[in-house]
């Protein structure tokens, strides 16, 4: 009986580690080898039917795990003069803050990690940072698991804590677009709050010089397509012939003889807003004005 015992054990151990299909064909080997020893028929059935039952459970977990894919959100928008800071290299942890061609050219900040991103306004940043503390001090307290901290909500986003491979993690999450959340574990969190002034100063700057020029040069380089539109002996009917009628144009011939010139930039990132809006031009009707 020792040796039935043992048997018993070993082979639900090889169902812990092997697939089923590996985990038999170990089993009918064991089968074959004790057949040779002349082990009776009544202790054959007696060891299968100990092992039926755990084998068939592996069975139906190893299936629910091999099924699962990981189902990734949209790709984050490119933003026009982004600038980059790095929160965590070896983790893949960045935040970048730039011009969003879909959201009125505003000034949005990303935080992106390896498999996800969020996206979240540039205010909704500088209150982040007016509730560091708070934050860093519930992040540095011992964690208590199920312990869950709302910090701050909007219509669109989420700030709250959950606790992560036996760490406390801060979680911005947006409440509009489906996956899109990261968590940002404590050594992010300092790095963020030494990188403060600098992002900053960035989105100041971004604010107050860039932003009215890329809506300038945005209406400068509508005007152009308009121009070169009618010039076309087929222009483009759709929204993606359009877009690539865009991405041909020579973007040396658009802007001239401007320092910061962002022609490229917003021909490339903001070529369906543009596509849009000439369109409707087209079309007779009247194209969507962007007021800075």
């Amino acid at each position: 009986m020792t040796i039935i015992l043992m048997l018993q054990t070993t082979l639900k151990q090889l169902t812990l580690v092997f697939s089923p299909s590996a985990t038999l064909n170990w089993c009918t080997r064991i089968f074959r080898s004790l057949r040779l020893l002349n082990f009776s028929e009544f202790l054959f059935s007696k060891i299968i039917l100990n092992m039926a039952g755990s084998i068939r459970n592996m069975e139906e977990i190893y299936k629910k795990k091999k099924n699962f894919t990981y189902v990734p959100p949209t790709p984050p928008a490119e933003l026009i003069d982004c600038s980059n800071f790095i929160l965590d290299f070896t983790g893949r942890k960045f935040l970048n803050v730039g011009l969003d061609s879909e959201d009125k050219f505003n000034i949005i900040v990303q935080i992106i990690t390896p498999s996800r991103y969020v996206n979240m306004p540039s205010d909704f940043l500088r209150r982040i940072f007016s509730l560091m503390g708070n934050i860093l001090s519930f992040v540095l307290d011992v964690p208590q698991k199920y312990k869950r901290n709302l910090f701050l909500e909007t219509d669109n986003i989420s700030l709250s804590s959950m606790v992560y491979q036996g760490e406390n993690m801060l979680v911005i999450e947006s409440k509009t677009v489906n996956g899109c959340r990261v968590l940002l574990n404590r050594t992010d969190l300092i790095k963020l709050q030494y990188l403060e002034w600098s992002i900053v100063e960035t989105v100041i700057r971004k604010t107050n010089i860039i932003r009215p020029l890329v809506l300038k040069q945005f209406e400068i380089i509508g005007n152009y397509i308009d121009r070169e539109f009618t010039n076309v002996q087929l222009p483009p009917k759709t929204i993606e012939e359009m877009i690539i009628f865009i991405k041909n144009l020579k973007a040396e011939h658009i802007i001239k003889n401007i320092d910061l010139n962002f022609a490229s930039q917003l021909k490339m990132f903001a070529a369906p807003k543009l596509a849009e809006q000439r369109l409707r031009w087209s079309r007779e009707i009247s194209p969507e004005v962007i007021k800075p």
